[in-house]
């Protein structure tokens, strides 16, 4: 296989994304129930803990044992240890992540804060927070880092896989 064709992954990995956010549909169906402002503090919150990091732990699970996703997998592209030799170790694949994990820990703390103090009137209104859109912003901020860097060197490595010492490659 080409070298040039072997890291052009930028396809594929939207893709897999847009798969791997499909499998998360449910969570997200659930999420309108679950976080409605009439629960108790106790559903809320374990809903926070569960769904702010539930595609995380998938993707460090996933990418840790079998280095792909449910969507990497369907789009024929596999994340490697830098070296090419093997799958990324878990430590790794939890480095690869780090920006959604914190995000998520993030969320989940202001979130607990909000149902504690009985500020949260609901998603809808998260947004009217200014620690929530500082939230917002620095995903934006993540997701933009994260697309120059995978556009701009030859491997197609992203911010996350230069973390982690990862790179992602198609796989027959």
């Amino acid at each position: 296989m080409p070298v040039e064709y072997k890291y052009s992954t930028f396809g594929p990995r939207f893709w897999a994304g847009f798969i791997d956010g499909l499998v998360f549909l449910p969570v997200s169906f659930l999420d309108n129930y679950l976080s409605s402002p009439e629960r108790t503090a106790l559903v809320l919150i374990a809903w926070a803990i569960f769904s702010y990091s539930a595609y995380w732990v998938y993707s460090v699970s996933l990418h840790a044992h079998r280095g792909q996703t449910i969507g990497k997998k369907s789009r024929h592209v596999k994340v490697l240890d830098v070296s090419e030799t093997r799958i990324p170790s878990l430590r790794q694949a939890f480095l690869r992540d780090i920006g959604g994990i914190t995000a998520g820990i993030f969320g989940t703390v202001y979130f607990t804060y909000l149902v504690v103090t009985h500020a949260y009137r609901g998603t809808n209104e998260l947004l009217n927070h200014w620690p929530w859109r500082i939230l917002a912003f620095a995903n934006l901020g993540w997701f933009l880092l994260e697309l120059i860097t995978m556009l701009t060197n030859p491997k197609r490595r992203a911010f996350h896989d230069m973390i982690a010492n990862t790179v992602v490659v198609r796989v027959d």
